[in-house]
């Protein structure tokens, strides 16, 4: 079934976690380090916690979350959502070369992104945004309703789609390599 924890502390795992159900975790201020070789089938979702790390064997979803520190996710599947994002720190995904990364509702409000490895990347955000080092096997589309600016390289095999409003710059000025912009 469904996984729901509330702590007053960090929340760990010293096991593999196998849920089927959704997954809610409610952490405060407390770091969450889910970090095994977890299989989570149902959306996660963080109602609170500070740094967070999640695993997945297979694809992830991840439901509506606050975070307010850092968003590390690996999985050996595509990354998607069900719910808006909010992350204070940066978002780091590596879903694999061969598996696509859709973070593409709306309301998502990230400060920094950087896909360490994933195929066809959808990235939207309520906001500016930050593109931190970042390698695309696939395609590259991003949506912001701020500037959009880097703080490391993009290397993009495929197509890259940048939009940022009439009224937003897009600054990036890194060592980049693109294929198609």
């Amino acid at each position: 079934g469904s996984l729901n924890i509330t702590a007053g502390g960090a929340i760990t795992d010293s096991g593999n976690l196998i849920v089927p159900g959704t997954t809610t975790l409610v952490a405060g201020a407390n770091n969450i380090t889910l970090d095994n070789a977890n299989n989570f089938t149902g959306a996660v979702s963080i109602t609170s916690g500070n740094n967070v790390t999640l695993n997945d064997i297979n694809a992830l979803i991840l439901g509506a979350s606050t975070v307010s520190g850092t968003l590390g996710v690996t999985t050996a599947g595509a990354v998607t959502q069900t719910g808006a994002l909010a992350v204070t720190g940066a978002t780091t995904v590596a879903a694999g070369a061969a598996n696509n990364i859709t973070l593409n509702n709306i309301a998502n409000n990230f400060s920094t992104v950087g896909i360490t490895n994933g195929n066809n990347v959808a990235l939207t955000n309520a906001n500016a945004l930050n593109l931190a080092a970042s390698t695309v096997s696939g395609t590259f589309g991003v949506t912001t309703a701020g500037a959009l600016t880097q703080s490391g390289a993009l290397t993009v095999t495929g197509v890259t789609t940048l939009a940022a409003g009439a009224a937003n710059n897009i600054t990036l000025g890194g060592a980049n390599n693109f294929s198609t912009v």
